[in-house]
């Protein structure tokens, strides 16, 4: 209780407030807890924010595999892990736009992550994107895709999303979603110049 309690206070402070300027102090009293409360479940700022990624990531990462591995033509599952990647993104914006400002070694040097944390967070994008490239491995083997770089593919198709989503272009509802997903393989898949015969 007390340790999601801390938790969700730590989301919406790193959220608004980026990882370097955010403080414990502003956790604990969000949170409502004391100083020591915190520190018997994390040792220090950046393991609660390397607590709260990984948590916040686990259902998401198990139903990105999920999708991956359904019985279906690899153009739908495109479509529908594209729809994961929009649902997560979307309600972690905050969060996930903080992480990646940080990654890219952007936030404060002395207060910021060092470079072995950044490797540590980037671990969770490289799953993210290896399912893309798995699926887009399996359109190519069974023809439905031609044949291309699948790591600069799904690189690629992976920032088109959470550009999306980061530009505001996806709204919060499952509609909104459905749609961005479908108008985003549309557009990754066919591309963008006018289909004649």
């Amino acid at each position: 209780m007390k340790r999601q309690q801390i938790l969700d206070a730590a989301y919406t402070v790193f959220s608004r407030k980026g990882y370097h300027c955010a403080t414990v102090d502003e956790i604990v009293a969000l949170a409502d807890t004391g100083k020591g409360t915190v520190y018997n479940y994390f040792v220090n700022k950046e393991q609660l924010f390397y607590t709260l990624i990984k948590e916040r990531s686990a259902a998401f990462e198990a139903k990105l595999d999920i999708t991956a591995s359904l019985a279906e033509p690899p153009l739908s599952k495109v479509e529908k892990v594209i729809k994961v990647f929009l649902e997560f993104y979307t309600a972690n914006a905050d969060l996930w736009r903080v992480l990646m400002h940080e990654m890219r070694g952007l936030g404060n040097e002395e207060k910021g992550l060092t470079q072995a944390q950044r490797e540590k967070y980037r671990e969770k994008f490289r799953h993210s994107i290896s399912i893309l490239e798995k699926i887009l491995q399996e359109g190519i083997e069974q023809g439905a895709i031609r044949k291309c770089d699948v790591h600069k593919a799904a690189h690629g198709l992976f920032s088109v999303i959470v550009m999306t989503v980061f530009q505001g272009c996806v709204g919060q509802t499952a509609d909104s979603i459905d749609a961005a997903a479908r108008s985003i393989a549309d557009i990754f898949l066919y591309g963008v110049a006018a289909r004649h015969g």
